[in-house]
């Protein structure tokens, strides 16, 4: 018979998959309750197309596991550590509020016993996070709001399972079903006690994993195809390892996502990648594994009508209750705590887990099961519509001042400089900022071969170094007009220059294309001309007048900051004087602060063959004439990073006459 086959099974799953979403929406439905409804309507409650175990089970499990990966991998955890405070009081109180109404509800009303009432709070406290595709695709994922949830959802699910783990003094086992419960449980001997289950996920996740990361990704992962590999590879360890020490499978996900975080940049091809895996089959799958439990029948018995009503709420009367307080203590809008209850209302993988094993142990009966499953779909249900209608009253998110290595444009053509060593110095400003490497090639007239070869061979050298990148050409009337369209296509956050020998001296008579884009471009430049590997960094600042001095010195700090490869090597900051300017911006850093005048002498005598001098443009451009010769003299042979702020990569005496007039004169 064809039903119950792979073939028909996968077939029938691609089809609600497709449609589910599409019908739902013509119906003005959330598209996740189209694949919860048509989940249930194929399963084995209504026509029996799908059946509760086999292969959507199991792609299901994946789905959620993968859900909270990618929440982990797209964390924000610059805006994280901005609200972190709030994100635990949610986290909190978001568990806190439930879970005690849930107790007393039970106790007093349900007539549980202390033990299943506990249970029962543990199921209504924790949240998964089933709406948060919704706020992905509306781009509000990075906002605090967004953020918090996650964060909060994570820690009310550890706490959740911390109860069920005293409470039944059993493993939790990850499972929709009683009975793959009932023949999968083990002793509690043969499973790692929590005191060692967590700092152990906690190390292998946020400790180890990236670190295997970065070594597989240099050495041995240089296609995308291996990384997205070696990603789902730390996913499935990360959830593998949380259910051998008695946790759900989804805690380990989203710390291996953490783990991850910064080595798959949030813009980059990989990430799309492994984005358009999860969404394309596993989670959908999650959301369609939903409804298979759904028996339609048990929304007409009283009983499950009641106890359902009573499950769901608890969870949106306590959900509400304990964000509305984290939100007024964190001073949130209304709409943000709106939004953040809709994201924590959603129950599904930790409440079923934990239904059905307080069903399997006899903490309570199927009557509170079906009463469960009632409150998911009605959950699901609230969780969809009133997430969306948040969604359309959340202010448009103001775009966040851009982190310098977030966009890196860098020439790829053949220049003096080693084409590897000059990919890995704009791969250490990206790594900083989860930022992505985009290696270009402008050719004025034809020789697309070799514009294509350079390009090729900047990704390589990235892909060598550890980082992503993808590249592009551009055919135009002149490199500088090219550069220029580029930066702003891209929306770049900084441009990677060559230098090549001699233009000190040189651009200062007749100029050069270096000028001509640093006149213009709305972005940091750097000018880089880089031998061999460099040991030890040192950044000479000179004075700081005035305040785009201050700026650009700022600059050369966070560039010199990203280039320093051990705590051994270090970095030297070379300053004219110890101002409290300089004071605060080195302040934590781990400089070296040296001072005095500088001089070709001076820089002779601190400067080794293998270091990296990192020079602001303003240090030439208030040299005379003759220190820039001896200057260009003295980098000769160097690894050199000379930097600038928008429209201040000046050397050419023309255009320095023209900074003049934009900036002032010299200081």
């Amino acid at each position: 018979m064809l039903v119950g086959t792979v073939e028909f099974t996968l077939f029938a799953l691609l089809v609600v998959i497709l449609a589910g979403p599409m019908i739902a929406e013509r119906f003005r439905i959330p598209g996740l309750l189209g694949l919860i409804f048509f989940g249930m309507a194929l399963g084995p409650n209504v026509l029996g197309w799908l059946g509760r175990v086999g292969l959507v089970e199991d792609l299901g499990t994946i789905g959620i596991i993968y859900l909270m990966f990618l929440a982990g991998l797209s964390f924000n955890l610059k805006s994280f550590s901005e609200s972190r405070r709030s994100a635990i009081t949610f986290g909190l109180l978001g568990f806190g509020v439930p879970f005690v109404l849930s107790l007393w509800v039970g106790v007093d009303f349900l007539d549980q016993e202390l033990a299943s009432a506990a249970l029962i709070g543990a199921m209504w406290a924790s949240n998964t996070l089933v709406a948060y595709p919704d706020v992905r695709s509306a781009g509000l994922s990075e906002t605090r709001s967004v953020s918090a949830s996650v964060s909060a959802g994570v820690v009310a699910d550890l706490l959740s399972l911390l109860i069920l783990a005293v409470v039944t003094s059993q493993a939790v086992i990850e499972s929709s079903f009683v009975e793959e419960i009932l023949g999968r449980a083990e002793p509690q001997g043969q499973r790692l006690s929590l005191i060692v289950s967590i700092p152990l996920l906690i190390g292998f996740t946020l400790w180890a994993l990236p670190r295997i990361a970065t070594w597989f990704y240099v050495k041995v992962g240089h296609s995308r195809v291996q990384r997205l590999l070696f990603s789902l590879s730390g996913m499935a360890g990360g959830a593998a390892l949380a259910v051998a020490g008695g946790l759900e499978g989804i805690i380990g996900a989203f710390l291996a996502g953490l783990g991850l975080n910064q080595r798959v940049p949030a813009g980059s091809e990989l990430m799309d990648r492994i984005d358009f895996v999860g969404s394309t089959i596993f989670i959908p799958a999650f959301l369609v594994s939903i409804g298979l439990t759904i028996d339609p029948a048990a929304f007409f018995d009283i009983e499950t009508v009641a106890l359902g009503l009573i499950f769901t709420g608890l969870v949106v009367v306590g959900k509400t209750i304990g964000v509305g307080v984290a939100g007024l203590i964190s001073r949130y809008s209304i709409v943000e705590i709106g939004l953040m209850a809709s994201l924590s209302f959603g129950q599904a993988a930790s409440t079923l887990a934990i239904a059905q094993v307080g069903l399997g142990l006899g903490f309570f009966g199927q009557d509170v099961v079906n009463g469960a499953i009632f409150a998911i779909v009605a959950t699901a249900l609230i969780t969809a519509i009133s997430t969306r209608f948040f969604i359309n009253r959340m202010p448009k998110p103001e775009k966040p001042p851009a982190s310098l290595g977030e966009r890196i444009l860098v020439d790829a053509r053949a220049t003096e400089s080693d084409l590897d060593l000059v990919m890995d110095f704009a791969g250490g400003l990206a790594h900083l900022d989860g930022g992505v490497l985009i290696p270009f090639a402008v050719h004025e007239s034809g020789g697309l071969d070799v514009a294509r070869s350079n390009i090729e061979s900047a990704e390589e050298a990235a892909a060598h170094a550890g980082h992503d990148a993808e590249g592009v050409v551009r055919v135009s009337g002149s490199f500088a007009t090219g550069t220029a369209e580029l930066m702003l296509e891209t929306d770049a956050t900084l441009c990677v220059l060559p230098w090549t020998r001699g233009q000190f001296g040189s651009s200062y008579v007749f100029g050069s294309a270096l000028d001509s884009i640093g006149s213009m471009s709305p972005i940091p430049i750097a000018a880089v001309q880089i031998l061999r590997p460099w040991t030890r960094v040192v950044i000479v600042i000179g004075e700081n007048r005035i305040d785009w001095h201050r700026e650009d010195a700022d600059l050369a700090l966070e560039v010199g900051r990203s280039a320093v490869r051990s705590e051994e090597g270090g970095a030297i900051v070379f300053a004219r004087d110890t101002s409290p300017f300089i004071s605060e911006l080195t302040e934590d850093q781990g400089f070296d602060i040296r001072t005095g005048k500088l001089s070709v002498e001076s820089l002779n005598n601190m400067l080794e063959p293998d270091d990296l001098l990192v020079v602001p443009a303003y240090v030439l451009y208030g040299a005379s004439t003759p220190d820039r010769l001896r200057l260009s003299r003295a980098a000769t042979g160097r690894n050199v990073a000379l930097v600038a702020g928008p429209r201040r990569m000046i050397i050419g005496k023309g255009e320095t006459r023209r900074m003049e007039r934009l900036v002032g004169p010299r200081t």
